[in-house]
């Protein structure tokens, strides 16, 4: 099941209809952004940057703490970031723009350009790439000794996951997994002959007009940049940052807010690939069952306080950073931080913010309502959850290791949805008639993982 895994449409050219109630965009709000981010920031990282957009015009660009801390220069605006995953959907365009010049098709096999990479006994296509349901393992998460070295080349990339058994049939559900992507990379070169940096450069970035979104080189530094760290057992240290190619075209961009907002805007003005092809990218794609994927081409389709969003994080070592879309308010909101942490705190912060702009207030429960949740609730007899209160606070933990959740706080969204800042996993409770607490679903990137019943 996912848990053990640790875990819209959009109206193109219509008319803006404001259908969720956004504050105006004055100095109290202002004031009030800035007072969440300051407050919030030194759990996540030294420095950080921030940019809200509506309409394609950023009301709100700021930003904080510290680009570095031993010379105590402070983070600007203007700072450029690695942006890790959020990399993806620059693969996934440049891969459509192929598909609309009639050079591949969703439907191709990978096996009509890599001709040595094993079919496992079933077609896995280019979209079954591009979704994250191919099958093939994050190779982040294999080890395969005899094809390690410092650095490698494309080839030598995908020669280090290639002949891994799949997880699951192709097509039949969803798995993160970065050798998608990376596969994605190495096909762009193999059907275009240039290097991926070249064509993403030429095709990609210089179409959308970025200015300040690159490749990583290390041997052309781009500046301005802030250092980048790391978080240990709550001990900040400097980040030793991963190698390029190991990164490739699953994470290997560099970029800043404002070339943030610049690429999103130029994806809605149909400058890179046709609308139609766009909003397929940012639908959700179906599964053999007939049954939805929360990913669509290069973005995540989710869900925030009822408004849809499409969406993609990135965490890589030293950075992370994020990027929402509300098309329903056609709001844009991204965030950049100089350092990695484990928990889930960058992201549960850019989704506070987006609730600022809309008026929602921090949810609280009263004792007596988080006392309703208390209890064990059983999946299988070796799958168990207990759920305890502990000075106003619910914590949930799994009874069993293979689980891996340790006891980690509940932060409630309401009464009766629960989230925890530690992996992108969300609980919802049932009641009985008698609003007598009778079970729980777990649900993994909002997708529905495990029903769990609770003990009496």
């Amino acid at each position: 099941m996912l848990f053990n895994r640790w875990i819209y449409t959009l109206l193109f050219l219509l008319p803006f209809i404001d259908a969720y109630a956004q504050r105006k965009f004055d100095e109290n709000l202002s004031l009030e952004i800035d007072s969440l981010f300051s407050q919030r920031l030194p759990a996540i990282a030294p420095g950080g940057v921030l940019l809200i957009a509506r309409q394609g015009h950023a009301l709100y660009h700021k930003a904080f703490g510290n680009a570095d801390v031993s010379n105590k220069t402070l983070m600007q605006p203007d700072m450029i970031f690695r942006i890790g995953s959020m990399t993806k959907q620059f693969t996934a365009v440049a891969i459509l723009q192929l598909v609309e010049a009639g050079k591949l098709s969703l439907q191709d096999s990978i096996q009509k350009y890599i001709k040595d990479f094993p079919s496992k006994g079933h077609t896995l296509t280019i979209e079954h790439l591009l979704t994250n349901t191919s099958g093939i393992k994050n190779y982040f998460e294999i080890n395969n000794p005899t094809q390690q070295r410092p650095t490698y080349t494309p080839a030598q990339g995908v020669d280090y996951f290639k002949d891994e058994p799949l997880s699951f049939v192709p097509g039949s559900q969803f798995e993160y997994s970065n050798s998608n992507y990376y596969l994605l990379g190495y096909l762009i070169e193999v059907i275009t002959g240039q290097t991926y940096e070249q064509y993403l450069r030429e095709h990609v970035l210089a179409k959308a007009n970025l200015t300040h979104t690159s490749y990583i080189l290390p041997d052309s530094p781009v500046s301005p940049m802030p250092t980048a760290y790391t978080k240990v057992d709550r001990k900040l240290k400097k980040a030793r940052l991963q190698e390029v190619s190991t990164l490739y075209a699953a994470g290997g961009l560099l970029s800043s807010a404002t070339d943030l907002l610049t690429w999103h805007q130029a994806l809605l003005e149909g400058k890179l690939i046709s609308r139609p092809l766009l909003k397929k990218a940012w639908a959700s794609f179906k599964l053999n069952n007939g049954t939805d994927s929360p990913y669509g081409y290069g973005w995540y389709m989710k869900e925030l306080d009822g408004q849809p969003t499409i969406e993609h994080s990135g965490s890589t070592d030293g950075f992370q950073t994020n990027a929402v879309y509300l098309p329903q308010a056609d709001l844009y909101v991204t965030t950049l931080f100089n350092s990695y942490e484990t928990d889930m705190d960058w992201i549960v912060l850019t989704n506070d913010i987006i609730g600022q702009v809309f008026g929602r207030k921090p949810y609280t429960l009263t004792i007596p309502q988080l006392q309703a949740y208390i209890g064990t609730y059983t999946y299988k007899k070796s799958y168990q959850m207990v759920i305890t209160l502990e000075e106003s606070k619910l914590y949930i933990r799994a009874t069993n290791p293979k689980s891996r959740l340790p006891k980690v706080q509940l932060h409630p969204r309401s009464d009766g949805l629960f989230f925890i800042k530690e992996a992108e996993l969300s609980f919802s409770f049932e009641r009985d008639t008698k609003e007598n607490v009778t079970s729980m679903a777990s649900y993994y990137r909002n997708t529905k993982d495990v029903d769990w019943k609770k003990e009496k």
